[in-house]
């Protein structure tokens, strides 16, 4: 169970492979950001590690869910407060702003109290405390290495205070993208220089830099080519001991799933894959190859607003089940009963949706910008559909192909073990291994 944030740990021996874990995203909170780091977690502790997590106390619930979940069996875990959680009353404020601007017929494109009061993002509050506590377990422990999992990335200046303050080792592992300029981003000019700012602060103190797909990796190397040497990938995975073998009926009705954050108004290529599916649907319903008896779009997650909105426009409302968020394993088993999942990415990411599907033999409908996402598909989901144009006469045509091969029979399965072999978590563990301490035998 959670250690409480005013409890010391027994002091531990000296030994060479004693690791602080900085993550915000740690149990109870049952995010998907924090799979990572508990396996990373568990499967260290297998391999002989004593790994000590610090999370946070007072998680803001705006952005996070808070569950049950302990933290992995051997794993000690400290908690400590957040100064502010600053998201609930800067939207309010920023929400004000744009009622008074109203009134003259202007209004705000974006939250410039988040852009500017919230640097380098809303979790800022977490880090005064935290960097108490964290020289002292380190000093405590006599650990060598401080793992930092980003987002959020205001936790990488507790690794870069670690760092400066101790001397340890530092690792931050990046599972998201930071500080780059990247073609269609929706940040300001002013943030970007400012996330670009704090992102070469990490480069030049961290150790080493662990970033998820090879994609982000050459784009770091390219716009902080002095840092290149300190960037290494180590992908997203998959969690074996979630593998079944047993299946599920699927839906009665032909059934494409999604869940998570739908990356709506992102930018104008995920707009365009967004608008080009729903109007498949739209097509399809018009031409009568499917209706409500038939047919569903199934999404659970917390932009149901959205997609109540997209629905509404091209007139397929009939066609939508909305759900909010629910528990993973109730994702999971809804992803196990549909026909295909719908996978919708940005640029340099590999969404976590991939790496559950091809494992639980989930063919895609992959509407994504072309690189190493579909690549993977390709490789390992022989029966998925991978879009790349813009083109909704596409999307159509991979749905009414998909149901009619449904019809004779299921699609072909995937290369799981083939995919297992690259990208379970414990491999993956074994991969982050040798980057966290190089000179230990």
């Amino acid at each position: 169970m959670p250690v409480s944030g005013s409890r010391r740990f027994l002091r531990a021996p000296v030994a060479s492979k004693n690791l602080l874990m900085v993550c915000y995203y740690f149990p109870p909170l049952t995010d998907v950001g924090c799979k990572r780091s508990v396996a990373f977690a568990t499967y260290l502790k297998k391999e002989g590690w004593s790994p000590y997590a610090l999370s946070v106390k007072n998680p803001d619930r705006h952005y996070c869910s808070l569950g049950t979940d302990a933290p992995p069996d051997g794993v000690p875990a400290v908690y400590t407060r957040s100064l502010v959680n600053p998201i609930k009353f800067l939207g309010k404020a920023n929400g004000l702003v744009d009622r008074v601007l109203s009134l003259f017929n202007r209004g705000v494109s974006r939250n410039y109290f988040y852009e500017f009061l919230c640097i380098p993002d809303f979790f800022v509050g977490w880090v005064p405390l935290t960097v108490v506590r964290a020289v002292k377990l380190i000093r405590a422990h006599n650990i060598e290495t401080v793992y930092v999992s980003c987002s959020p990335f205001s936790a990488a200046l507790i690794g870069v205070a670690c760092r400066r303050l101790t001397g340890r080792r530092l690792v931050l592992d990046f599972r998201d993208p930071f500080g780059l300029t990247l073609e269609g981003s929706k940040a300001s000019r002013t943030k970007e220089r400012i996330d670009a700012f704090f992102a070469r602060l990490f480069l030049k103190h961290t150790d080493l830099l662990i970033v998820t797909t090879d994609e982000t990796r050459r784009e770091y190397a390219a716009q902080f080519p002095q840092f290149k040497e300190k960037v290494v990938t180590v992908h997203n995975g998959f969690d074996a001991t979630h593998l079944v073998t047993d299946q599920p009926e699927k839906f009665h009705r032909f059934t494409i799933i999604y869940t998570g954050q739908f990356y709506y108004k992102f930018n104008p290529s995920l707009n365009m894959y967004a608008d080009n599916f729903f109007s498949a649907l739209a097509q399809l319903k018009k031409e009568n190859r499917i209706c409500s008896e038939t047919f569903q779009f199934l999404f659970y997650g917390s932009e149901q607003g959205a997609i109540r909105d997209y629905a509404a426009r091209f007139g397929v409302e009939d066609l939508v089940t909305v759900n909010g968020r629910v528990s993973h394993a109730e994702v999971l088993l809804a992803m196990r009963r549909s026909h295909l999942q719908l996978l919708r990415i940005m640029k340099l990411m590999l969404s976590t949706k991939l790496f559950e599907g091809i494992p639980m033999n989930i063919p895609f409908l992959a509407t994504i910008p072309p690189g190493e996402a579909e690549e993977i598909i390709r490789r390992y989901s022989p029966g998925s559909y991978v879009i790349t144009e813009d083109s909704a006469e596409k999307i159509k045509g991979a749905i009414v192909d998909a149901m009619d091969r449904y019809a004779k029979g299921p699609l072909p399965d995937n290369h799981v073990e083939e995919f297992m072999d690259c990208f379970s978590r414990e491999a993956l563990t074994q991969k982050l291994m040798g980057h966290l301490t190089p000179d230990i035998s």
